[in-house]
C-alpha cells in the first residue's frame, strides 16, 4: 500500500469520525517535527493550517481568489487563527464575498491535506476547544461533502506525481537555475527572462504553479525535465513572516527606536525648543524644570540622553552630573551640558564632572540633532532620515 493511500485512509477516517460526532475543537496531525492543525466547529471544517509554509499558503490562496483584497493587520486583537479572522472581517465589511472566502478556505485545506497524505506514520491528537459560532462562522464552514471533495482533489495531485515518478519533488521546495549560461534558450528571449525570474530560488513550486496558472503536476513534470538535464536544483526556503508577527516586530522596533531625551532646565522654553527640534526625528522629549524633585523621576523615564542646564536656581548642573555619575543606573547615560557660557574652563570642568559633551545655547537646531545622534543609537527608517529641519526653520538658537 502506497504512502498516499495510507495517509489518505488515515485522514479520511479521522475526518469522518469528527464529522459523525459533530465535535468542536482542534485536530493536530503530526509527522516528525511538522504539525498541521485542523479546526472544527460541530464536525465541520473551520480552518486548516500548519506545516512549513502556512503564511505563503495563505497569500497564495488570497492571490488566487481575490488578488485585490487588502487587509488591515491592526484589526486583530491576537494572533490565534489570524488568517480566518481576516476572512471574517473582510466578509463583514463587504470586502470579499462569502463564495470567495470559502474558495480560499478550500484551497488552503487542499494544500494542507496534500501535505498530510504525503506522509507515512502520522500521529493524531484531539484538543477540545471553543470557537465562534457567529452567523459568518457558520456560513464559512466546509461541510462533510465539501471536505471529501477537497481531500479527493489533494489525493488526485499526489497520485499524479507518483505515476509520473515525481513523488520525491516537494512542492514546498524552491527550484533555482544552476547556471543561466547553460540554459538551451536564447538569452535575449522572453522565455529566458521568464525562466530566470520564476526559478530564482525564492518561489516554491506551489508559488510557480499559481503564477503560471498551471496544475501543480504539470509544473513539477517540467521542472523534472530541467533537473534531469542538470540545469536546475531545489532548495528549502523559509516561510514568510505572518502579518501579525510583522506588525509586532515593527512595534518593537518603533519602541526601541523612540529614544527618550530628558531635559533638566528651569526654563520651560528650553524644553519646548528641544521638543520641536527632536520630535520630528522620532525622539521623545521629557522636560524637568525642578532639578531636585525631577531626579526622583529619572528612573521612571530611563532616558537615553540627558540635557542638563549648567546654571539653575537651587542646584548647579555640575552637582547633578556628579550625583548621577555615582549612581548605578545613570553612570553610563550620556549627559550633555547646556549653557550660555562657552569658556575653556567650563568645558574642562564639565568633562571632569563626567559630562559627555557641552552644548552652547546659541547652537543651531542642526547641531542639537547632531549631538543627540552622536550619543543615542537611533537607527532611523529611511523616511525618518528624509525629515529636514523645515519644522525648525524659524528656530535659530536655544532660549536662555
Amino acid at each position: 500500500m502506497s504512502v498516499s493511500t495510507i495517509g489518505y485512509i488515515k485522514l479520511a477516517n479521522t475526518l469522518c469520525i469528527v464529522s459523525q460526532k459533530q465535535v468542536t475543537g482542534k485536530l493536530v496531525v503530526a509527522h516528525g517535527n511538522q504539525e498541521w492543525e485542523l479546526y472544527f466547529l460541530f464536525g465541520h471544517l473551520l480552518y486548516a493550517s500548519g506545516g512549513k509554509h502556512s503564511t505563503r499558503r495563505w497569500h497564495r490562496a488570497i492571490n488566487q481568489h481575490c488578488p485585490n483584497f487588502k487587509f488591515e493587520v491592526n484589526q486583530l486583537s491576537n494572533n490565534q487563527l489570524w488568517e480566518y479572522k481576516f476572512l471574517q472581517t473582510a466578509i463583514s465589511e463587504n470586502q470579499i464575498t462569502l463564495a470567495q472566502a470559502k474558495a480560499i478556505l478550500g484551497t488552503i485545506a487542499k494544500e494542507v491535506f496534500f501535505a498530510i497524505i504525503s506522509q507515512r506514520g502520522l500521529t493524531r491528537r484531539w484538543h477540545p476547544q471553543k470557537h465562534s459560532s457567529s452567523q459568518t462562522a457558520l456560513s464559512l464552514l466546509l461541510s462533510r461533502r465539501e471536505i471529501k471533495e477537497v481531500l479527493t482533489s489533494a489525493k488526485r495531485v499526489w497520485v499524479f506525481l507518483q505515476k509520473e515518478g515525481l513523488w520525491y519533488i516537494n512542492p514546498d521546495s524552491a527550484p533555482f537555475v544552476r547556471n543561466a549560461n547553460n540554459l538551451p534558450i536564447p538569452e535575449n528571449s522572453d522565455f529566458f527572462v521568464t525562466v530566470n525570474k520564476l526559478l530564482n530560488g525564492d518561489r516554491t513550486i506551489w508559488d510557480i504553479a499559481l503564477l503560471m496558472k498551471m496544475p501543480l503536476g504539470e509544473v513539477a513534470r517540467n521542472l523534472y525535465y530541467f533537473e534531469q538535464q542538470g540545469l536546475i536544483d531545489f532548495k528549502q526556503v523559509e516561510d514568510w513572516l505572518a502579518p501579525p508577527e510583522k506588525l509586532r516586530l515593527v512595534s518593537v522596533e518603533n519602541r526601541r527606536h523612540q529614544a527618550t531625551i530628558v531635559c533638566i532646565d528651569d526654563n520651560h522654553l528650553v524644553g519646548n525648543f528641544l521638543e520641536k527640534i527632536l520630535q520630528p526625528w522620532g525622539y521623545k522629549v521629557v522636560h524637568i524644570q525642578d532639578a531636585i524633585r525631577g531626579l526622583s523621576l529619572l528612573e521612571n523615564y530611563q532616558p537615553d540622553l540627558i540635557f542638563l542646564d549648567l546654571v539653575m536656581p537651587k542646584v548647579s548642573g555640575y552637582t547633578i552630573c556628579d550625583f548621577l555619575r555615582k549612581t548605578t543606573t545613570f553612570k553610563d547615560t550620556p549627559i550633555v551640558f547646556l549653557s550660555n557660557q562657552d569658556g575653556f574652563l567650563d568645558r574642562t570642568r564639565a568633562k571632569l564632572t563626567g559630562a559627555n559633551d557641552y552644548l552652547c545655547k546659541s547652537s543651531s537646531p542642526e547641531k542639537v540633532v547632531e549631538v543627540v545622534a552622536k550619543y543615542v543609537n537611533l537607527k532611523n527608517s529611511q523616511t525618518s532620515q528624509m525629515i529636514t529641519f523645515e519644522r525648525a526653520s524659524n528656530l535659530t538658537f536655544l532660549p536662555v
